[in-house]
């Protein structure tokens, strides 16, 4: 057998009193797509940032093509030719796109260049990749999508041999999925190592060799993906079997529309939307399909911040209360830093469940966040711990469980399950759909086809700010959907 291009062996790190890794050992062949799974705080992450230089591992040793490693930072791991794309974008916003590859160049020979063959460099390197980013516009305003496309773009600049790429899909259509997985393939025929931590189980299947399932900080298995199938990496992932939905047991209430956008048009920086016209009944989920930067964002805001948009014609109409799930929990849904307690009443700390006059009943606002805590099963069970020491999965569960506490009777469920675990996405899904059964009206906006089309009632497209295409439950079909999304028609 050759030597690995990397090789972990018995690797265990510690956060006081947390083992995030625990004798973790697995290898990864060179030249191989190679997958990392398990749910949030299994310890993928941790693992990887300890390849990347970000974290030194407590015990155990790390080996890059058989030679052991001991990385003090990024840097050390950018110079032994390893690059990562984090799931949480690692950009300096105020700076161009061009500024923040060239500022992780520094000291490189591509950093030596004139400033305008660096960028033409680049611009060869995108274009021969099918991204498409405007190199002078400041990281702020990108959409999510140019940005996570950006951060593929800098690891693509650096000639790296190893490439880590944390959940790199999370914002692509089928189409540009299919791009970017010919491309990892063109990158392995050249000898690249390319590990990807992602939740989509129909990826690893569809792209990678081989697969490690990490679960509880250890590694439970690992797979060679032509030997294996999803369910079965699913239940390794969870340490049960994934349960089926159920078929609805309610009708739409077309009687009752609990949502209305009628002409709606509004303005956000570089993004906007026209003449929106929609609307959602009592007992019915529509989906809104869309790549990140076509308008998601100002549709958001003009049903819940009309008075962030710089320009707003038209109406919106709802039926009764409203919550909603922010398409960026971290950035417009919680304190990170404060504790899960406080963030759970955020937004609704006035209301008579949890404030007497001027004065919270921090008595009962422990005793409903833990209760909340179990219910969900939302992990460590500490309403004291800060907001940003749970795994992704637990943030959004914690986010979910707020914006339903009251049986809204719409609810905007904004990117529910970006970043999360399976077994976080099979709860979310299922409470969603609990929600529709009693009654709510939910306009999911998801850039996840496959979860768009496991829940929606119906489809519409949204394209440079309009709606392009509705597509009723009996017309899904992925390519189409894909087709409207990339090109409006």
């Amino acid at each position: 057998m050759s030597v690995p291009a990397l090789e972990f062996k018995k690797v265990s790190k510690f956060f006081g009193e947390v083992r995030a890794n625990t004798d973790i050992s697995f290898f990864v062949e060179r030249g191989a797509i190679h997958a990392i799974v398990g749910e949030n705080g299994a310890g993928k992450s941790t693992a990887m940032k300890i390849l990347f230089g970000m974290y030194r591992p407590d015990e155990g040793e790390v080996f890059v093509n058989g030679q052991q490693v001991h990385f003090h930072s990024p840097i050390d791991a950018m110079a032994a030719k390893i690059g990562m794309v984090h799931q949480h974008f690692m950009l300096a916003e105020p700076f161009t796109a061009l500024d923040n590859i060239l500022l992780q160049q520094k000291g490189s020979a591509f950093s030596l260049l004139p400033r305008a063959s660096q960028k033409n460099r680049l611009e060869e390197i995108a274009h021969r990749y099918g991204f498409q980013i405007n190199l002078n516009a400041k990281v702020e305003d990108l959409s999510v999508g140019e940005q996570q496309r950006l951060e593929i773009l800098k690891i693509l600049s650096q000639d790296s041999e190893i490439l880590i790429l944390d959940e790199p899909t999370a914002v692509l259509t089928p189409q540009e999925v299919q791009d970017l997985f010919a491309n990892l393939r063109r990158l392995r025929e050249e000898g690249k190592t390319i590990l990807i931590i992602t939740h989509k189980l129909k990826e690893v299947m569809a792209l990678t060799d081989s697969v490690t399932v990490f679960r509880a900080g250890h590694v439970v298995g690992h797979k060679w993906t032509r030997e294996t199938n999803a369910e079965e990496l699913a239940e390794m992932m969870v340490g049960r079997r994934i349960q089926k939905p159920q078929e609805r047991s309610t009708a739409v209430d077309e009687a009752k529309t609990v949502l209305r956008f009628e002409s709606v048009s509004g303005r956000l920086g570089s993004h906007g939307i026209d003449d929106i016209k929609l609307s959602v009944h009592a007992r019915e989920i529509v989906g809104v399909a869309g790549v990140e930067g076509n308008g998601q964002d100002v549709l958001i805001r003009a049903l819940l911040d009309q008075q962030a948009l710089e320009e707003f014609t038209g109406k919106v109409t709802t039926l009764g209360s409203v919550g909603s799930f922010p398409e960026d929990r971290l950035r417009f849904g919680v304190l990170p830093s404060r504790p899960v307690y406080e963030n759970f009443i955020l937004g609704q700390h006035k209301s008579l469940l949890f404030a007497k006059g001027l004065f919270l009943k921090t008595k009962e606002i422990l005793q409903r966040t833990k209760d909340i805590m179990s219910k969900y099963d939302i992990r460590p069970h500490n309403a004291h711990l800060p907001f940003d020491k749970m795994s992704g999965g637990n943030q959004q569960k914690l986010v979910v469980a707020r914006a339903l506490l009251q049986n809204p009777q719409v609810i905007i469920a904004a990117q529910p399950t970006r970043g999360v675990d399976i077994g976080a996405i099979e709860f979310i899904h299922n409470e969603l759909r609990k929600s529709r059964d009693e009654g709510a009206g939910i306009l999911l906006i998801s850039s996840e086809l496959d979860e768009l089309m496991a829940l929606s009632d119906r489809i519409v497209v949204l394209y440079k700010g309009r709606l392009v295409k509705e597509f009723t439950r009996a017309q899904f079909d992925e390519i189409a959907l894909g087709k409207a999304m990339g090109c409006g028609n």
